[in-house]
């Protein structure tokens, strides 16, 4: 088996090994030998280290023999990269540490080599001390590296739920001239006002929850969630026409989540005394393109109006049920409600069916697959923000 950490080693020797002789010529043309023993003698202490598997002494002794200049950087930054990337980051911290510690280095370099530091604290989890790097640097005059120090600290804004320095760091990024991707940070600044909305609709501060909802609307039209949370809200404080409004909504911006639209609206017309219409609306909503979940709740109005045999018969007739396992679970169960027609067999079917259903993810995420049973605004694995759709 390859041990990684030897062969990063290695790799780190051949090229401090490289340096050493490309300095040692160029000192012989000058007649400028006094330092090269030092070097030859760090290098080969390095090698003898590595050779005994003394893996921190080795990575230490060569850090003192390579010099930080323009040609040697990139060497000490790969290093710490790989040592970050192996999860050694207590490892790569000391490495970018030792760097800013350097005299004479460059601005430019030392703004690279803050940069590698914030992402090791990041990665440690230090949050709070990758935040005041990233800040810093943020303040820099002409940094190239702004955008980028922007993303990070809209990363780390994420994970403590500083939703509105989220949303200034987004402002500032999605504001500069030719920045790339302004669409994509859009969305996620929608899902930073509709946690606030979240926020503020958990502490029954409604006017609150509803400014921080049209601000969602207002930087992503297409914002299923926040119309679903519009939705709650109107529907909390009884404004029953207002909530409708906000729930049919939701299969323009994501037709996906029609599901989760659904039984609200179905509430909706029948706190306004008009529950006929929920099924011609239903009608309207297949006629655009069959779904689950448009079936299942049509099959719901079928069996409330006839029988659970007519409601069957539907869901047998619907093309896009055919690979179901809640369609042929919900068919089971209309079978079963008829005495006649049951029996042991399909009680048994039902039942496993049921153990099935549980058992499998009922929601997915689009970007990395994570499965779950409920719904996440934000993929718990890949940290996406809206890739988490109903399995049908």
């Amino acid at each position: 088996m390859i041990d990684w950490g030897l062969l990063i080693l290695l790799l780190a020797a051949i090229a401090i090994g490289f340096y050493i002789g490309r300095r040692s010529v160029r000192q012989s043309k000058q007649s400028q030998r006094s330092d090269y023993p030092s070097l030859e003698r760090h290098y080969i202490q390095g090698l003898n280290y590595l050779l005994n598997e003394r893996q921190d002494a080795a990575i230490d002794t060569f850090i003192d023999a390579l010099d930080v200049n323009s040609e040697t950087l990139e060497t000490h930054l790969a290093l710490g990269n790989l040592l970050r990337k192996r999860g050694e980051v207590d490892r790569a911290i000391k490495i970018h540490q030792n760097l800013l510690a350097r005299p004479g280095l460059a601005e430019e370099h030392s703004m690279q080599v803050q940069l590698e530091l914030a992402t090791d604290f990041i990665k440690a989890g230090l949050l709070d001390r990758a935040e005041l790097l990233l800040t810093e640097l943020i303040d820099v005059a002409h940094n190239p590296m702004r955008s980028q120090c922007l993303e990070y600290l809209i990363e780390i804004y994420r994970d403590e739920k500083e939703w509105l320095k989220g949303i200034g760091a987004i402002n500032q990024l999605v504001g500069r001239r030719f920045s790339r991707g302004k669409e994509s940070w859009r969305l996620v600044q929608s899902h930073f006002y509709c946690e606030l909305a979240e926020e503020a609709i958990q502490r029954s501060d409604y006017l609150s929850a509803r400014r921080q909802l049209k601000s969602a609307m207002a930087v992503d039209k297409r914002s299923a969630r926040a119309s679903l949370l519009l939705g709650k809200l109107d529907l909390r404080l009884g404004q029953y026409r207002e909530a409708l409004r906000a729930y049919k909504l939701v299969h323009e911006q994501d037709p996906s989540l029609l599901g989760e639209a659904l039984p609200p609206i179905e509430e909706c017309y029948r706190q306004l005394g008009q529950i006929s219409q929920f099924k011609p609306y239903l009608q309207s909503i297949l006629d655009q393109g069959s779904s689950i979940a448009g079936v299942i709740s049509m099959a719901e109005q079928i069996a409330t109006e006839q029988d659970e045999v007519a409601a069957a018969k539907y869901l047998s007739g619907q093309a896009v049920t055919s690979s179901s396992l809640l369609v042929a679970r919900k068919m089971l169960v209309y079978q079963l409600r008829k005495p006649s027609s049951a029996s042991d067999g399909m009680v048994m079917a039902e039942t496993v069916l049921h153990k099935l259903q549980q058992s499998i993810p009922q929601y997915r995420c689009l970007q990395c697959g994570f499965g779950g049973q409920y719904l996440h605004w934000l993929c718990p694995s890949c940290k996406t923000w809206g890739s988490v759709k109903p399995v049908e």
